[in-house]
């Protein structure tokens, strides 16, 4: 039998002040953390700007 897989997808704002932005590793570590012990797997990261702002998608996956 195939392996079937669920799929979820976490955005993720950095702060921001008029000239930077501001990544906070304990806040990531947190949202990972979390998702790990809900049985998810980091899967991808991709950072995007959008209508100005910069964004992280963040995209896990688990067997079903």
């Amino acid at each position: 039998m195939k392996k079937r897989f669920e799929y979820k997808t976490v955005v993720v704002e950095p702060t921001s002040s008029f000239w930077t932005l501001k990544y906070d590793p304990i806040e990531t570590d947190k949202i990972l953390n979390k998702h790990g012990s809900e049985g998810w797997e980091l899967v991808c990261v991709e950072g995007r700007e959008y209508v100005g702002k910069f964004i992280f998608h963040y995209t896990f996956k688990r067997e079903l």
